[in-house]
């Protein structure tokens, strides 16, 4: 399976202008859970812009389009799932969404920083939460998505038995927004080479560096 934390931050190049777009923020879902629009940074402003998924070709850490004109002003982030939170239809907090699991572009697997759920059991995604089960119903049982395979599920663990997240709560889209912030952990570019180090204040120098060395993703993941 391939993870949607592996899109993030990868570079967009048209084929036709041979010019660097911008790069991936994040994604929007359609009504099956398929990866249906790229929300892009512009290199330009880091304003959003998107694209649809199927104009596409990914190569290594870059995408490529046949022509800038695919991109179009990014509409609303309804169905974009990454940092959101999640509540059960019972208002019970389940953490925030970190990372998704995919398999041909279809989303099979949500993990958020407390547990790991089907996209099955998600009743509603609003612009700012998304809620598991029905609403206004009887609330079904939230249970632990096992990746291994689909159909795979065990019941959710006591708190205190749940893999502690490498990946901390606040997560943010918006490159702008780190500036100011802490890293986390020690980041190492393309070479290995340390870029930036751990309780290191991030500054715009240094998220220019971390963009170059296309790490902007650990990066989103690994400060405060």
């Amino acid at each position: 399976m391939e993870k949607l934390s592996d899109l993030i931050s990868k570079k967009i190049f048209s084929f036709a202008q041979g010019r660097k777009i911008g790069y991936v923020l994040n994604v929007k879902f359609d009504n099956a859970f398929n990866i249906d629009k790229i929300i892009v940074a512009s290199e330009e402003d880091e304003k959003e812009l998107e694209l649809s998924a199927d104009r596409i070709r990914i190569s290594g850490d870059n995408i490529f389009i046949e022509n800038e004109n695919a991109i179009v002003p990014a509409t609303s982030q309804v169905f974009s799932i990454i940092g959101k939170q999640v509540f059960t239809n019972r208002g019970i907090d389940l953490g925030r969404v970190i990372d998704v699991y995919l398999s041909n572009k279809k989303a099979v697997c949500v993990i958020s920083d407390k547990l790991a759920f089907s996209p099955r059991q998600i009743g509603v995604i609003g612009q700012d939460a998304i809620i598991l089960g029905k609403v206004n119903a009887t609330a079904r049982q939230v249970n632990v998505f096992a990746p291994k395979g689909e159909e795979e599920y065990v019941s959710i663990m006591p708190i205190q038995q749940k893999i502690e997240p490498q990946i901390p709560q606040r997560v943010s889209m918006d490159s702008r927004s780190l500036i100011g912030k802490m890293a986390t952990k020690d980041i190492f570019g393309l070479n290995n080479e340390l870029i930036i180090k751990k309780y290191e204040i991030i500054t715009q120098k240094k998220l220019n560096e971390i963009k170059k060395h296309n790490k902007l993703n650990i990066l989103f993941y690994n400060c405060k």
